[in-house]
């Protein structure tokens, strides 16, 4: 599914970091060690935001941005002075020590202005300490795009200060509605233009996106019973997948055009690959019990899935095309859920350690930790596109809610799309 396009163009201004080319950039945060000190940053409201209704509030979507990225402390209004919130934006104009004197590690300076419907965004990041420039970049989109311009802003400042590329411009896919009626959603991070891709009325389950947005595959009992389908967003199209006797459940994506899921009859699972183009299907891996939850590693050469092969539901790997099982959760006597961080050093799984939490391990099995400990029940884990962000949910407050927090469990936050329990969330492209 293409995504609505957002006509930005970033035009580099400057990227300078004290006398270095940006390929010798400073990274302000090692944000894959043990432990950050988090970076104070102040983002006064930009010059000529309030000038007109459509962008009044962009300063406030940057400043929730930041905060929820984890990496970064917002300074509150109360804290800046007057005289500082009216200087310019220009270095010239920026009083550095007053800034530091206030705590402040990096302050963003902005001016917005509106002509015939065009938004034009001119932001800089500097450095307090001694002025340098760690970020000035100028956005152009229509006046409606605003918060997408903000979200990319959010983002280049987080790539600038860490090396990594943000979230505050990614989707999130998932399903939500009540106990016999539940559909396919689509949002922005932040839970603006949530967009329902499914109408069935019925119990629809087990949504991914290809990872080109061309396709979507989940499960819907809109005929009766569990039927797996995909729709081609370019066609507008629908395709049976399976519709065969059982449960086909736990979709993910080999490729942009091959989708792996599992399919339970009687006594016997499979787990198959189906191509989408020539509607065929093959056979990865198949035995009495229960196998289920597959996802495959970023460089395709790797299977995860869950089977009760010894007993309870467990967690494996298989090497593909064709290779060994290798069993990698022995702890625990319920583990499911698992997914690969696309950076390919470890998975995320539940595990049932008196209530059912977030953990993660190396991919080989090793190093098992426990993220939440909350005593909910915490469900579908999955990465970021950058390795760094766990989004899952979780029944604390009483009700499925949408739930993120960083690789190493810090920083959990609530995400609020819809009124309704949600469920099954993924990263969309």
């Amino acid at each position: 599914m293409k995504r609505n396009s957002v006509l930005i163009i970033a035009l580099a201004l400057a990227c300078v970091m004290i006398c270095a080319g940006a390929a010798n950039a400073k990274v302000y945060l090692d944000v894959y060690g043990t432990t950050f000190k988090k970076i104070t940053i102040g983002v006064p409201a930009f010059k000529g935001e309030k000038t007109d209704k459509s962008t009044s509030g962009m300063s406030d979507v940057l400043n929730r941005d930041l905060d929820l990225s984890g990496f970064f402390i917002t300074a509150p209004a109360s804290l800046i002075d007057k005289e500082l919130l009216d200087e310019g934006i220009e270095k010239s104009q920026v009083k550095f020590a007053s800034w530091r004197s206030i705590g402040i590690d990096l302050v963003c300076k902005a001016r917005v202005q509106v002509v015939g419907g065009e938004l034009s965004l001119e932001a800089y990041v500097y450095d307090t300490l001694d002025g340098s420039i760690l970020l000035a970049k100028r956005y152009k989109a229509n006046t409606g795009e605003w918060r997408r311009v903000t979200h990319r802003l959010a983002d280049d400042i987080i790539f600038a200060a860490t090396g990594e590329k943000g979230i505050c411009s990614s989707r999130i896919l998932f399903t939500a509605g009540r106990r016999n009626l539940k559909e396919v959603y689509l949002s922005d991070f932040d839970g603006q233009n949530v967009t329902r891709l499914t109408n069935y009325r019925s119990i629809t389950v087990s949504p991914s996106l290809s990872p080109n947005g061309k396709y979507l595959a989940y499960t819907s009992y809109k005929d009766g019973r569990p039927n797996l389908y995909v729709t081609d967003f370019s066609s507008k199209s629908e395709m049976f997948v399976d519709r065969s006797e059982g449960m086909k459940i736990g979709t993910a994506w080999l490729n942009n055009s091959t989708l792996v899921y599992s399919h339970t009859s009687g006594r016997t699972s499979t787990i198959f690959a189906f191509d989408v183009g020539s509607r065929s299907k093959r056979v990865i891996l198949q035995r009495d019990g229960i196998l289920t939850s597959p996802t495959v590693s970023a460089d395709g050469s790797r299977l995860v899935f869950v089977s009760d092969m010894y007993g309870t539901p467990q967690i494996f790997s298989k090497g593909l095309p064709s290779g060994e099982v290798k069993r990698l959760t022995y702890s625990g006597r319920y583990n499911s859920a698992p997914s690969y961080s696309p950076k390919g050093d470890l998975i995320v799984f539940i595990c049932n350690v008196g209530s059912f939490e977030v953990c993660t391990m190396n991919v080989d099995g090793s190093n098992q930790k426990v993220l939440t400990n909350d005593g909910a029940v915490n469900d579908s884990p999955q990465f970021s596109s950058c390795g760094r962000y766990i989004i899952y949910t979780s029944s604390r407050g009483g009700i499925n809610k949408v739930n993120v927090m960083l690789f190493n469990g810090e920083n959990k936050r609530t995400l609020r799309f819809t009124d309704f329990a949600e469920e099954q969330p993924r990263f969309a492209p």
